[in-house]
């Protein structure tokens, strides 16, 4: 007696007979997030009102951690105000992925504006050099 087996692997494996599997489904698309745009909102929310919030409110208020909000806060006060003007609007999920909180965070940290420019210059190079990203799908209506 012959009977048809089927078989996927992933994170299991998974055994049918007789019944062919459902499709595997398909992984969902990493979002990236705006570090920058992200920082520049929450200094506008500090710098809102008669008088400037402190971080304790902000943080309750926006429920986000100390280090987040000093992150954040470092990397807008701290990198070219070109650059920051360039990112506020980026919505290119590639650029995004190259200009990610650790990366900025760490350009941040570097001494002068003319080390942080040439590490912005070479990772600029990197994401030309990127194939482009494929066009999402529109969903149906």
């Amino acid at each position: 007696m012959l009977v048809r087996m089927y078989i996927r692997r992933s994170r299991r494996i998974l055994i049918s007979f007789d019944k062919p599997l459902p499709p595997a489904p398909t992984p969902r698309q990493p979002v990236y997030q705006n570090t920058i745009a992200e920082g520049l909102k929450i200094q506008a929310f500090i710098n809102s009102g008669p008088e400037r919030i402190t971080w304790a409110k902000t943080r309750k208020e926006l429920n986000i951690s100390e280090s987040k909000l000093a992150h954040l806060l470092k990397i807008v006060n701290n990198l070219p105000p070109d650059f920051i003007k360039k990112m506020k609007l980026c919505d290119d999920p590639r650029k995004l992925k190259i200009f990610n909180g650790r990366r900025l965070l760490n350009i941040a940290r570097l001494k002068t504006e003319k080390e942080q420019r040439a590490r912005i210059r070479r990772l600029m190079r990197n994401y030309k050099m990127l194939p482009p990203a494929p066009p999402t799908p529109l969903a149906p209506l």
